[in-house]
């Protein structure tokens, strides 16, 4: 790795390090990843654009190392691979006034990196994962048991987003932003300044997604950071509904469900998933009771049901 390091790049570090599915060196004191590039090759132009506009804006992000070629990618082995030189400290967390700072930025963006079609999108891929698992569902039995239970919560979300559109108009505070494909589960900040990680979306994603892992990593102080993070950011109904929506949408489960099928991961890893559900729908409620306080979204007739049962935790 030494030798291509040296060659496409014309750097020359004395000592690199193989961590997981990546390679990482310092040169005079700065850190660089060689990570695998996993997102389009075609948007690939898109992202170093995008990567050259927030750098231009003074904005926290890993900076993409063009090779000699002056391409993004660098195919090493067969794999495709992307350079960063590394600005922030990978050990910090993330929070959601970075969150928020991010999606409040005014950036240029090539429409090749616009996620917003959630419901389309979602449909897709569930379409795939119910292909996938009537094929080798017998070689998964923690995934068969749970599945059609988080199939059922994402068609509620789809469903939810459709009578959204239906329904309500955009605002001008509903325009693409920098969001992310992911927020990783160690919510470090690392991920966010990723630009591998890094699309264009309604801000109510990455928002969304904090929420939601903030139920698996006990984050006690999620309503008071939502508190303050309100007081800062706008959503129109519009945008508050499709927030909802993403907060139903179990893309916890589909990560966790990626990984396993992808032999990341050992399939009883999906149990920390499927052992909270009943925790997870009380949580759900209360999102909802907190986001009705000051929007009439609609209803979830089967989790107010649930909250007449006591989602049976007594």
């Amino acid at each position: 790795m030494k030798n291509a390091i040296n060659y496409y790049y014309n750097l020359f570090p004395n000592h690199i390090d193989n961590i997981d599915n990546y390679f990482t060196f310092t040169i005079d004191d700065e850190l660089y990843h060689l990570k695998p590039y996993t997102r389009n090759p075609n948007e690939q132009e898109s992202i170093a654009k995008l990567n050259q506009e927030m750098i231009n804006h003074n904005l926290l992000v890993h900076e993409i190392i063009i090779n000699k070629n002056k391409n993004i990618i660098t195919i090493i082995n067969n794999i495709p691979y992307i350079l960063y030189k590394i600005n922030i400290n990978p050990k910090k967390k993330i929070n959601l006034s970075e969150i928020s700072f991010l999606s409040n930025q005014n950036i240029f963006y090539d429409k090749a990196l616009i996620r917003s079609d959630w419901n389309i999108l979602w449909s897709n891929k569930i379409d795939y994962f119910e292909y996938q698992i009537n094929q080798i569902g017998k070689k998964h039995p923690y995934i068969v048991d749970s599945f059609s239970y988080y199939v059922g919560l994402a068609e509620n979300a789809i469903s939810y987003v459709k009578n959204t559109i239906i329904e309500t108009k955009p605002e001008p505070s509903d325009k693409p932003t920098i969001a992310h494909q992911k927020i990783i589960n160690n919510l470090s900040v690392y991920n966010l300044y990723d630009p591998n990680n890094i699309i264009i979306d309604h801000k109510a994603r990455d928002l969304a997604e904090y929420i939601k892992l903030s139920f698996f990593t006990k984050n006690k102080d999620i309503f008071k950071e939502l508190d303050i993070y309100f007081n800062h950011n706008y959503f129109s109904y519009y945008g508050i509904r499709l927030l909802f929506a993403r907060i139903i949408y179990p893309s916890y489960y589909f990560d966790i469900y990626e990984d396993i099928l992808l032999d990341k991961i050992r399939e009883q890893e999906i149990i920390t998933i499927t052992n909270t559900t009943l925790e997870f729908e009380n949580y759900l409620y209360q999102i909802y009771q907190y986001l009705k306080k000051y929007y009439n979204i609609p209803e979830i007739e089967w989790l107010n049901q649930r909250k007449k049962e006591g989602f049976n935790l007594h």
